[in-house]
């Protein structure tokens, strides 16, 4: 793990030795510890650091926000608009996720727009008008037409 101290602008490789499985539903957090290299003896304690914990990875791959997925009977599926402005169910296979994207394995193709929030007030069939969530976003929200 990555343990950045900007006290002293330094980045450390860390490696976790300890945690104490006691997760905080209120944070989603628990205690661990990290050891690193500290020949110089340049940490002192009361040093804050900033961490980055990568638990996996995948590159040029298929994301959408997390807001998108439908989760029905075991089954991810995600709300589609297609050439006609028709709203459309589509199944998926969802890979790894972060707190805000979540990886589509398959199911979806790069440039289709999706919807990110009230799925619940849309129908398949139903023609929307779509709009761009925001200039750097990959998925789009529906307006009812």
């Amino acid at each position: 793990m990555q343990v950045h101290v900007d006290a002293i602008n330094r980045t450390f490789t860390g490696k976790v030795v300890r945690f104490t499985r006691d997760v905080s539903l209120a944070t989603r957090t628990m205690e661990t510890e990290v050891d690193v290299e500290n020949k110089d003896l340049s940490l002192t304690p009361g040093m804050y650091a900033n961490t980055q914990l990568l638990l996996a990875h995948h590159d040029n791959v298929l994301t959408i926000p997390v807001q998108a997925v439908v989760q029905s009977d075991n089954q991810a599926g995600v709300l589609i608009i297609d050439r006609q402005n028709r709203v459309q169910m589509r199944a998926v296979r969802l890979g790894i996720q972060s707190s805000s994207r979540v990886e589509v394995l398959n199911g979806l193709s790069e440039g289709e727009q999706v919807i990110t929030g009230g799925q619940a007030n849309y129908q398949p069939g139903e023609r929307v008008k779509p709009r761009l969530a925001d200039s750097t976003a990959d998925s789009a929200k529906g307006d009812k037409q």
